[in-house]
């Protein structure tokens, strides 16, 4: 045999042997990354239709895979796994993939009591490698989650899109509530719905998550009955709401899991296009479960909150309030209202620089009359101290009567034609002073019927009442109420205007 021929044949052979070792050893790969998979979707209770593995383009895939742990459940169409990198398995046992796909996954969760897991903590310290997944893309499926009655969700929504970046499991990582780290890039969802109570809904028509923005359209709270309907689920005083607001939008949106407690935070809160119906029944007992103010409420709060500036733009507010059962509800109403709000945070309540929140309103009263409102209170102070302050421009009798006549069987004629306010208080009392002008103000006291006027009790109310003239200067009146703890702000808010209107007509 010539030299350079065997030399041909040595090179040949050791190609052969190359290629006889490198494929022996993407079966003997292939064989382990799929028993590997094959085994941790057994430890889960999962059931599947196939397990694909290919060393040579890095990739796994994974058919009609069921997760079951009792009170959830998973449904997959395919978990495609791209980008394995194969030297980290092979000598450290560690799972690194450049990208997961997910596709229509469908998960369940019901509330059903479960026994504990025993072996959870010692299965926690096992856990001496580490998983990270680049990327991971899903895309379609469905969130569900069902309350007592396995029948009816508690929260739906639908999957259009998801995407994770470096998801990583530790562990450190399973020790904690979400045993995973994670990062959202992008989160698209469509129809979203949650069972609030026994008497509303939630609905949102999409949730978008880009670029730390979040982006919600069309969200509601619906009523699950009808006015009367209502009134029979309950057995003491509840509001009925009906709320729309075409969109919301939270700017350099941040959300984390801190000490067990979910914090979330953004620079710009911006809410367009509100449309607020407010019932309340009267015809049912007064609920006496204390109202805390809205600093205890924010300051209590399970989640921490931190909004630097939230903007409300061109929403109406309609309350109604019925008190009579052969009456018309007493209607109030605030249109063209805008809002400026700085500093919704229970976040370092401790420290000495904490800022106050601030609420600054403007607004159309009962339609025609300019509303101005400036509210202040600080989040962290116990004694929950506030100022309230503003201006009304001028109002008529007869939209007034909206609510009086319904609701107080009196009715009005005159006009308002300006009123000014400014009241300090704390979760105890409130002090302060109140100026109204007002020009031929008279009142009449209706009969119980609602229409007939009493003229006795009309006449000796209007012998009270001082009529001034338009050039006339009204003085300022001092005010003070002590608050019924039972009751909302908003109540105790009415009885200082109350009490100042009253000082001012008599």
């Amino acid at each position: 045999m010539k030299r350079s021929a065997k030399i041909t044949y040595i090179v040949l052979t050791v190609i052969a042997g190359l290629a006889i070792l490198l494929i022996g050893l993407n079966n003997y790969a292939e064989s382990r990354i799929k028993k590997s998979l094959e085994e941790n979707l057994k430890k889960v209770s999962a059931t599947y239709d196939k397990v694909d593995v290919s060393i040579l383009s890095r990739k796994a895939e994974v058919i009609n895979p069921y997760f079951n742990t009792g009170s959830k459940t998973l449904k997959v169409d395919t978990i495609k796994i791209n980008d394995i990198h194969l030297w980290d398995y092979i000598t450290k046992k560690n799972i690194i993939i450049g990208n997961l796909d997910i596709s229509q996954p469908v998960v369940k969760i019901y509330k059903r009591s479960k026994p504990k897991d025993s072996t959870g903590k010692a299965n926690k310290k096992k856990f001496k490698n580490k998983l990270l997944i680049k990327d991971v893309n899903i895309k379609g499926g469905s969130l569900q989650i069902f309350g007592k009655d396995s029948s009816q969700h508690k929260l739906f929504t639908s999957i259009n899109k998801v995407l994770l970046q470096r998801v990583k499991i530790t562990s450190e990582t399973l020790q904690e509530e979400i045993p995973f780290g994670y990062r959202i890039d992008i989160m698209e969802l469509d129809s979203i719905f949650f069972d609030l109570n026994e008497q509303h809904e939630m609905a949102a028509e999409n949730l978008a998550l880009t670029d730390n923005n979040l982006n919600v359209m069309n969200f509601k709270i619906i009523p699950k009955y009808s006015k009367s309907g209502h009134q029979e689920t309950i057995k003491v005083e509840k509001d009925r709401y009906d709320l729309s607001i075409d969109s919301i939008s939270l700017k350099n949106f941040n959300w984390s899991i801190v000490n067990d407690s979910l914090k979330i935070q953004s620079d710009l809160t911006e809410i367009d296009n509100v449309n607020f119906m407010i019932y309340r029944d009267k015809l049912k007992p007064d609920d006496t479960a204390v109202k805390p103010l809205y600093s205890k409420m924010i300051r209590q709060l399970p989640v921490k909150l931190g909004l630097d500036s939230v903007s409300l733009r061109n929403t109406y507010i309609k309350y109604e309030e019925n008190i009579h059962p052969d009456r018309e509800t007493g209607v109030v109403e605030f249109s063209n209202l805008n809002a400026g709000i700085s500093n919704i945070t229970n976040i370092g309540m401790n420290q000495k620089d904490f800022p106050k929140t601030r609420i600054d309103v403007n607004a159309d009263f009962m339609t025609t009359a300019y509303l101005r409102v400036d509210w202040e209170f600080d989040i962290s102070n116990n004694n929950d101290h506030f100022n309230i302050s503003g201006e009304m421009g001028h109002l008529q009798a007869e939209q007034i009567n909206k609510f009086l006549t319904p609701a107080r069987n009196i009715k009005a004629n005159g006009e308002i034609l300006n009123m000014y306010f400014n009241f300090n208080g704390n979760n105890n009392s409130a002090s302060g002073d109140m100026r109204v002008e007002y020009r031929d103000f008279k009142v009449e006291v209706l009969q119980k019927n609602g229409k007939e006027k009493n003229s006795v009790v009309s006449f000796f109310a209007n012998l009270i009442v001082g009529n001034k003239a338009l050039n006339e200067e009204a003085n300022y009146k001092d005010v003070s109420f002590t608050r019924d703890e039972t009751k909302s702000f908003w109540n105790y808010f009415w009885n200082l205007i109350r009490k100042g209107a009253m000082k001012a007509f008599l």
